[in-house]
């Protein structure tokens, strides 16, 4: 087998390896889609994207806590409440509910395609 095979396959390998991780990271978590958070009554809604990205556009009513404070800003949000996370393709929102599960929330659910999907129908 030449080198560029070799090469080939790693890389191949990897980027599996990349997917079914992401594919696992998202188990137990809920998922909702943009158009379903339009029909869901009483939620917070939490970006947890830059404030660049928040800037330039974000859901109405959103609460904004950027991914790296959320650990130290949860308090603004109502553990008691449904709760809607979002980032910008909703890989980060992941990480959030993941940190936000372990602080004892459980009514969480995670934007499917984030703020882009969001965008896509509300344009």
């Amino acid at each position: 087998m030449d080198t560029f095979s070799i090469v080939l396959i790693v890389f191949f390998g990897a980027y599996v390896a990349i997917k079914l991780l992401g594919y696992l990271s998202r188990l137990g978590i809920k998922q909702v889609t943009a158009r379903q958070i339009d029909q869901m009554k009483g939620i917070m809604l939490l970006d947890v994207r830059s404030d660049k990205e928040f800037k330039q556009g974000h859901i109405p009513g959103s609460i904004h806590i950027p991914l790296e404070e959320v650990g130290s800003k949860a308090k603004k949000l109502r553990k008691d409440k449904e709760l809607v996370v979002y980032c910008q393709s909703g890989n980060r929102s992941i990480w959030a509910i993941k940190r936000l599960m372990g602080m004892g929330f459980t009514n969480l659910h995670n934007l499917k395609g984030g703020y882009h999907a969001w965008k896509r129908i509300h344009r």
